[in-house]
């Protein structure tokens, strides 16, 4: 009866150590080196070879051969050499290719050790246990890409990239910021602002970055950064980053150096400032012609509405052409005039005995009726002027006069 309860309770932990291996996920298998063949395996290794219990039993070496990378079968053969002379608890273990159960190539890292000896000592069943690595090696391979692409990117890159961490400490720094700062390659990981910049711009960079985390939202913003070579400008946009792994109130940037763009634009305002001015020059020159008719002669026909800067200028023009063309007459002629009001005839009267200061006499032609009528309601005293009703009559009463 003890043998009948011994025997149960022996198959009993055998079904348990079964039901233990089959849950399991790797693949596992124990193999007689001898024999060739499977003695014991797992429900993930029939699954992932398609074949039953009996059929494992059989020829279940071979279908796990079968399913090896042509390329990997000599490193398989090559560590069940080395297992023939390992130790008890001695692990050999490396990475093979296999087909798939839906027919593509996957990755498996693979273990083996001594499970059972012979009476000579020598490996009689090895333990193999093999684990599908494929996605995981697919996701290191993305990472370290990653990382060396990222690694790239801050050293080649022709602009500042850097991210901080809550405290403002420098958790990313690329290679273009460490030099402006005089760092050492990684130099700038874990110091601040304050370690690297004048004590003004460092309060300047703080404020910005804790406005950046209060708020949640980028900032963009041109900052004056201190240079070797000078105070460069550059375009800065800051933005707060999270994620798993990063610390709380980081937040990154990038800045461009655009100084040669502000030159530019500076050089642009300047030569559209002078386009401008010269515009004017020109558009007054328009509207205040002064021209020498003859010697000693000149004639200023005026046309439009006038306002207190247009009537400055008018006398300006008129006292200069009278200076440089040592005129002794001025023709001031009103044809073209819309209305005269009493700051216009103002305008004339002060023309008149500015020029006469200079010796030159004005004639003022082309009075409309209408102008008449009003210089006579506004008793505008136009002593000192010499008045024609036309152009013509102007220009032949000054040219009987010089």
């Amino acid at each position: 009866m003890n043998e009948t309860r011994g025997k149960d309770h022996q198959e009993a932990s055998g079904g348990r150590a079964q039901r233990m291996l089959d849950a399991t996920p790797a693949l596992l298998c124990v193999v007689d080196m001898r024999e060739r063949r499977l003695t014991a395996h797992n429900a993930a290794l029939a699954r992932a070879l398609d074949c039953s219990d009996e059929e494992l039993s059989t020829r279940g070496l071979a279908a796990l051969s079968a399913r090896v990378h042509p390329d990997d079968l000599a490193g398989l053969a090559a560590r069940a050499e080395r297992l023939s002379s390992a130790r008890d608890g001695e692990v050999v273990d490396g990475e093979l290719r296999a087909q798939g159960r839906g027919g593509d190539e996957r990755l498996f890292a693979v273990r083996a050790e001594v499970f059972t000896r012979g009476e000579d000592g020598a490996a009689r069943e090895i333990f193999l246990s093999a684990e599908d690595v494929t996605e995981r090696r697919r996701r290191e391979r993305r990472l370290l890409r990653s990382e060396a692409l990222l690694a790239s990117f801050c050293e080649r890159a022709p602009v500042l990239l850097y991210a901080k961490d809550g405290d403002g400490a420098f958790l990313l720094a690329s290679r273009s910021l460490e030099e402006i700062a005089g760092a050492a390659p990684g130099g700038m990981v874990g110091k601040t602002d304050k370690d690297f910049f004048p004590p003004e711009v460092a309060a300047i960079y703080n404020d910005v970055d804790a406005l950046v985390r209060s708020s949640g939202t980028p900032f963009e913003a041109e900052d004056p950064v201190p240079h070797a070579a000078g105070e460069r400008t550059y375009y800065t946009i800051k933005f707060p980053v999270w994620g798993e792994g990063i610390p709380e109130g980081s937040m990154a940037g990038v800045s461009l150096d655009i100084t040669r763009v502000k030159e530019a634009e500076r050089e642009r305002e300047a030569a559209r400032d002078e386009l401008i001015a010269a515009q004017q020059d020109t558009i007054r020159e328009l509207v205040t012609p002064l021209l020498p008719i003859a010697e000693g002669v000149l004639v200023m026909p005026l046309i439009g509405f006038f306002d207190s800067a247009r009537a400055g200028r008018i006398i300006e023009t008129l006292l200069q052409g009278v200076e440089r063309h040592a005129a002794r007459i001025a023709i001031i002629d009103i044809t073209g005039v819309k209305a005269v009001d009493e700051r216009v005839a103002e305008m004339l009267v002060h023309a008149a005995r500015a020029a006469g200061l200079l010796g030159a006499e004005v004639v003022l032609t082309g009075i409309q009726p209408a102008i008449a009528r009003t210089m006579i309601e506004l008793d505008i005293d136009l002593r000192g002027l010499v008045t024609e009703g036309t152009l013509q009559g102007g220009i032949a009463y000054a040219l009987k006069r010089r």
